[in-house]
Order: C-alpha cells, then sequence, then structure tokens
C-alpha cells in the first residue's frame, strides 16, 4: 500500500512538472475535380495554351485532386494551426510521385505532388489588445469587399487586437519574395541581397459603427524585385441595413520606379445584396480599375494590386468562375484575380506572383447576380449564378489584330456562372460550375470571336 502511494505521489509530482496538456483537433477535406477548359485564347482554330490552376499546369479535360489534412493544438493563450496538403492533376506521375529526381516533366510542373506544411497559423495571446501572428494564412485587407489590393496565404509576421469594444486593429509584415544570395560563385543574378526581395508592410483599423464596419487601411509595398516602391491608402465599409447588405472600398496607389516613372492608380468597388427570401438573394455591383493610356510615358497609371483576390469575395465571387481561371493568355486575368493586370507587359509593380503590369487597360464591370437554398423545392439543393459584362477602362495600349491600325474596342465581353450544389450530409457535397467568356468587339479585335468556357464538377469531403 505504501508503494502505491508513493507511486501516486511520483506521478502527480511528474505530472505538475511536465507541460501542460494542450487540446488537439484534426480535421481534413478532400475535393476531386473532373475539369474541363476551352477557348481561353477566344480562338477554336488554335491549339489551346496551357493554363495555370492550383494543381500545376492543365488545359482541356483534366481532373484535380485538393488533399489536405490539419491539425489544431490550443491553450489558454495560444494555438498553433497547420494543414498538410498534396493538390495535383491526377496522373500516374503524381500519385506514384515518380520524377521527383528532377523539377519537371515535360510541362508538368512539379508542383504541389507531395504533402507539404500548405497553411500555418501560430498564435499566442498576451493580452486582448495584443496577439502576436505569425505563419503562413489567409489574411486579406479588403477581402469583404471588392478583393481589390490583398489577400492570400503569404508569410506574415504581425500583431492584432481588439482596442476597445468596437474597435481592432492588424499590424502585419508580409514577406512575399525574400531571396538571399545562395552561391558563392560570381552570378549577377544573386550579387544583391535584395534584387529579388518584395516586402509589404500593412495596418488595418475596424471600427464598428451600428450594423457597419468601417475599416481603413494602408500598406507599404517595397518590391525590389521590380525596382519600385508604391503606398497604397484605402477603406472599405461592410454591414447591414434591414433586408440590405452593402459593402464599397476605394484604394489608391501612389509610388514610383527606381527609373523616376511615376505610379498612380485607383480602384474602386460597391455593390449590395437584398435577402428576399431564403431561395432568391439577388445582388448588384460594380467594379472599377483604372488602365493606362500611354506605355511610352513615365505616368504609369494601370492598376496593379498586390494580389487580387475577387475570386473569393462575397458578392462577386466564385471559386471557380471563369473569370477567376487563368485567362491571362487573352484577356489578362490570371489565377484568382478579375483585374486584366496581365493585357499589356511592362512597368511591372505587383499582381499575383508579382506579373501585374501597370500598362494595363483597367476595367469596369457591372456584375447582377441572385444566390440561394433550394430545399423547398428539391431537398438540400442551393445555387448561385451571376453575370458580368466588362468594358476596358483605356484600349490606347491594346493592339487590334483583326483590322490593324485602329483603336479596340472598348467593351471585352461578358461572362456567365451557374453553381449548383447539392449536399448528402454534413461531410459530402457535390457542385458543378458551368461558365462562360462571351468575346465583345474588344476581345474580337485582339483574339477571336470564340466562346471560352469551363465546366467543373466538384466531389468534396470534410471532416
Amino acid at each position: 500500500m505504501k508503494r502505491l502511494l508513493m507511486l501516486v505521489a511520483v506521478l502527480v509530482a511528474v505530472s505538475l512538472a511536465a507541460p501542460s496538456w494542450a487540446a488537439i483537433d484534426f480535421f481534413g477535406t478532400a475535393k476531386v475535380k473532373p475539369t474541363y477548359y476551352k477557348n481561353f485564347d477566344f480562338d477554336d482554330g488554335a491549339t489551346d495554351k496551357i493554363i495555370v490552376n492550383e494543381g500545376g499546369l492543365a488545359k482541356g479535360e483534366h481532373v484535380r485532386a485538393e488533399l489536405r489534412l490539419g491539425w489544431k493544438a490550443s491553450g489558454e493563450k495560444w494555438s498553433v494551426k497547420m494543414i498538410a496538403e498534396a493538390d495535383v492533376i491526377m496522373q500516374k506521375d503524381t500519385a506514384d510521385r515518380s520524377y521527383y529526381t528532377g523539377a519537371e516533366k515535360g510541362y508538368n510542373a512539379n508542383t504541389g505532388g507531395e504533402f507539404g506544411i500548405e497553411r500555418v497559423e501560430m498564435l499566442y495571446k498576451f493580452m486582448p489588445q495584443l496577439e502576436l501572428q505569425t505563419g503562413w494564412d489567409i489574411r486579406a485587407l479588403d477581402i469583404k469587399s471588392g478583393g481589390l489590393l490583398y489577400g492570400d496565404d503569404h508569410p506574415f509576421l504581425g500583431f492584432r487586437g481588439q482596442l476597445a469594444e468596437n474597435t481592432s486593429y492588424e499590424l502585419l509584415y508580409i514577406p512575399i519574395q525574400n531571396m538571399t544570395a545562395i552561391t558563392t560563385a560570381p552570378d549577377a543574378f544573386y550579387e544583391s541581397d535584395e534584387m529579388n526581395d518584395w516586402r509589404v508592410y500593412s495596418l488595418k483599423v475596424s471600427q464598428k459603427m451600428g450594423g457597419f464596419t468601417l475599416a481603413p487601411f494602408y500598406a507599404y509595398s517595397d518590391n525590389d524585385n521590380r525596382e519600385a516602391q508604391i503606398n497604397y491608402y484605402g477603406a472599405e465599409v461592410t454591414g447591414k441595413a434591414g433586408i440590405f447588405k452593402p459593402s464599397c472600398e476605394i484604394v489608391f496607389a501612389d509610388g514610383e520606379f527606381d527609373n523616376g516613372a511615376d505610379i498612380s492608380s485607383w480602384a474602386f468597388f460597391a455593390g449590395a445584396e437584398m435577402e428576399v427570401s431564403k431561395a432568391f438573394n439577388p445582388y448588384v455591383a460594380v467594379r472599377y480599375t483604372q488602365g493606362d493610356d500611354d506605355a511610352t510615358d513615365d505616368d504609369v497609371e494601370g492598376w496593379v494590386g498586390i494580389t487580387d483576390i475577387g475570386r473569393f469575395t462575397p458578392l462577386m465571387g466564385m471559386d471557380g468562375g471563369i473569370l477567376s481561371e487563368d485567362i491571362g493568355q487573352s484577356y489578362g486575368a490570371t489565377l484568382y484575380s478579375y483585374a486584366p493586370e496581365r493585357a499589356v507587359g511592362g512597368n511591372g509593380y505587383g499582381g499575383i506572383s508579382n506579373g501585374g503590369s501597370g500598362n494595363n487597360p483597367g476595367q469596369i464591370v457591372a456584375a447582377l447576380g441572385a444566390k440561394g437554398d433550394l430545399s423547398a423545392m428539391v431537398d438540400k439543393l442551393s445555387y448561385k449564378t451571376q453575370v458580368f459584362f466588362i468594358w476596358y477602362d483605356e484600349t490606347d495600349n491594346l493592339t487590334n489584330v483583326k483590322d490593324p491600325g485602329t483603336d479596340v474596342d472598348d467593351y471585352a465581353g461578358t461572362t456567365f456562372d451557374l453553381q449548383l450544389k447539392y449536399a448528402l450530409d454534413k461531410n459530402f457535397n457535390i457542385d458543378y460550375i458551368f461558365g462562360v467568356f462571351v468575346p465583345g468587339d474588344g476581345i474580337e479585335d485582339q483574339f477571336g470571336d470564340d466562346v471560352a468556357m469551363t465546366n467543373c464538377l466538384s466531389f468534396n469531403w470534410s471532416y
């Protein structure tokens, strides 16, 4: 008996000295997406070019798999969350991981074929006003409105907190590119520790006022890789008034290149959703990004955000809608973005993968859409549908191939998307997206008159 008591005493002493236990949750998602792309160049007579999506490089018919396994450990003041992911175009090589000695096989990039830490978030709350945050997880400045400036899962280090009952803030340092010299051999590409760097510093303050939130924000983009420094100033407003859910934002860019060229541009978004019924919630929205009217002068006026994240915004966003796919080869909007930031080259100062050009034509988009739950008619069925009417803001830097020497028409075209989702249970659903981009005279002047199309069926598990 004495020995038993001694053992219990020792175990209690050890447990008191050991680190505190943490609550650990495991979770995951699995998505398999049979997909078909066609005519993203608007020319049915030409062979379709490769298209970038999350699984790598694809075109035509393919099946993409996004597989995630996550875990989160947390205590009273801290948490650590990690999500491992494999995102691949399904084929033997990616399933067997059979060509990873080299970086690529043909045009199939060595991307996403093995589990890696896709997202990580580490937090420690010193006090309500001061919480340390770091990792690489979703952070955004304006994803609740138009997504014109920034939203991505880039690495970050920063703080956030609750300054008062209705006032909060977030301060971030975002090293998007931070390549230092990795060789001792003489090499012009690596001769500077900063020539490939791109760092962003941001501050956002959110103030609740009744049913609305006003959130001014600022970001400084120190883009050594593009030899440009840009100040972004803006604000977004979100909220609800009765059955209406309005949102808007405005952002200004002011900066310069090392060669003396001035950067001055702006972008705007406004929209509202109306909660008419469970089955019908229509919305209307306008999205504007300034275009450049002369690629040869020193005034760079084409809007380029840090990361246009229109794909995941509440009103106009659709994960798989045709405008948010990679149409960089023609219209100029690449994966996730809506703005035609790659339509013209030169004077780049940001954008996804730092590929946006300040000479781009900009855009004016008028959007109409609706979403709802159709369970009253078909159990567990929901939908979202939308139409975008798209104009170029400026066309002076675009080339008319159809009628050389004349101006490109400013109407780019019309997109239509329909998404249907059927939730069989809380852990499994199926959704389908059909999208078309019908070229207007502006696209026809440059590329062709054939309709671009996407079809995506998605089988989704979550647990």
